[in-house]
């Protein structure tokens, strides 16, 4: 999908929201902007903030970790969580 935007005057420009959804980029996310070759890279950082174990942050930590997975280890680590939450659903 190849998207066109002009620069404004003081070089900015919108992601449009279609590209945002797509990489489930909000507002308030950090960005990270390289240059590689002749492009500009931009990606979302995903920070965590150390000793926070709201149910949210683990969440959001997971979900980032998973999105660089190869679908090998995504399978294994759906498994992996069905197995966990089946256990829970065992104890409680």
């Amino acid at each position: 999908m190849s998207v066109y935007k002009i620069l404004d005057s003081q070089g900015r420009l919108v992601l449009p929201a279609e590209l945002r959804n797509q990489v489930d980029i909000q507002k308030g996310d950090i960005l990270e902007l390289r240059v590689l070759k002749n492009s500009i890279i931009i990606e979302k950082l995903n920070v965590v903030k150390l000793n926070d174990e709201s149910l949210k942050n683990m969440q959001n930590m997971i979900l980032s970790t998973a999105k660089k997975l190869d679908r090998g280890s995504l399978l294994f680590l759906a498994k992996r969580l069905v197995e966990l939450a089946e256990k829970e659903e065992m104890n409680d």
